[in-house]
Parts: C-alpha cells; sequence; structure tokens
C-alpha cells in the first residue's frame, strides 16, 4: 500500500507540473493587437479585382474593416495565421455554414467556393495578393 501512494503522489504532483507549465505558457502568448495604422488600412484595402472588390465591399468590409465586429480584420496577417493553418477546405465550410458571429455565406449569397477562397487569401496576406 505505501508504494502505491508513493505512485499515486508522484503522479498527482507530475500531472500538477505539467498543468501549470501549460498555464504558464499559455500566458506568454498574447495575441497580436492591430494598432491604429492597421485599423485604417483594414477600412481602406480593397481587392484588386473590380468584381471581387464589389463583393468584399457588400458583403465582407462591414465586419473584417471594423475592429469591433470581432471579426479578423482583413490585412492584420497575426489574426489569420491560426486559421490558415486549419486550412482552406475548413475556412470554406465555416464560410458557407457560418460561424460565431458570422451568417452562413457571409451575407454573400452570390459569391462562388472560388470567390470565397480568393477574398479569404485577399483579408488574411495582409492585402498583399492583390490590394490596391
Amino acid at each position: 500500500m505505501e508504494a502505491g501512494r508513493k505512485t499515486m503522489g508522484g503522479r498527482h504532483w507530475r500531472g500538477m507540473a505539467l498543468a501549470g507549465l501549460a498555464v504558464l505558457a499559455a500566458c506568454g502568448r498574447e495575441a497580436a493587437k492591430p494598432q491604429a495604422a492597421d485599423l485604417q488600412r483594414a477600412e481602406t484595402l480593397r481587392p484588386a479585382d473590380a468584381q471581387l472588390a464589389r463583393k468584399y465591399e457588400r458583403s465582407c468590409l462591414i465586419c473584417h474593416g471594423n475592429q469591433a465586429s470581432q471579426a479578423p480584420l482583413a490585412g492584420f496577417a497575426p489574426v489569420w495565421e491560426a486559421r490558415l493553418e486549419k486550412g482552406m477546405p475548413l475556412l470554406l465550410s465555416h464560410v458557407r455554414d457560418g460561424l460565431n458571429a458570422m451568417p452562413p455565406r457571409g451575407y454573400c449569397n452570390d459569391c462562388s467556393d472560388e470567390e470565397f477562397a480568393r477574398l479569404i487569401a485577399f483579408m488574411s496576406d495582409g492585402g498583399q495578393g492583390g490590394a490596391r
């Protein structure tokens, strides 16, 4: 019995130590916060393609150009990194089906999957891939 208690105690402390390390690691990762220039840029960025820019202005800008909406800010790459790691198929699924406050199809009922992918790429790459 004594040996069993030592083992349990050791496991308990190891578990506590690992949990503590996980908390400390999470504390060290502070989310990037956009600065005033990032916010201004998000309000003025547009896709270079005129048709895509019209759809962006009509359907995406109201949230992705406004930090108060809590949507990922267009042109601010740090908030897109974790999303992009999940892959475009999942991002497209979130756009089609809606996620959190984003309605299904993101207010763009006439957008194709290809257009959604281009809009995601535009917003996530800091506008480097075709912004005007």
